[in-house]
């Protein structure tokens, strides 16, 4: 089982079974629609949580005196992130589990259905 390669200037180096088909399913408008969905949704979590991440590292790396900063009790700041933390951890997974068994499912049956459409004689 060998891919043949094209090399040049023009083209990667793509196995020649990789390489998409005009009537792929990647080009309809159904599946054109869920990758932007899911780019709609998922982005801003990745971005929260991200951000949410690094700006905790980095307070914990050059504002220990804020960090110390006690709250209630023994809970100071640099616990109340952690713990923040999880509930953002939570919260992402939970709103990524009903987009997918929402708008994704739904999309992602569109397409399916379009691509056996496609392909019946």
């Amino acid at each position: 089982m060998t891919a043949k390669l094209v090399v040049s200037e023009h083209e990667a180096a793509i196995p020649e079974r990789y390489e998409q088909r005009p009537c792929s399913p990647c080009r309809s408008a159904h599946f054109q629609n869920l990758i932007q969905t899911k780019k709609r949704i998922i982005g801003p979590l990745l971005f929260v949580t991200l951000g949410f991440f690094t700006v905790m590292t980095l307070l914990a790396g050059y504002a220990k005196e804020f960090m110390t900063i006690k709250l209630v009790g023994p809970l100071n700041v640099g616990f109340s992130l952690i713990l923040l933390a999880y509930f953002i951890c939570w919260a992402g997974a939970l709103l990524y589990v009903r987009a997918a068994n929402g708008p994704f499912d739904a999309k992602t049956k569109l397409v399916i259905e379009h691509d056996e459409k496609r392909k019946e004689p």
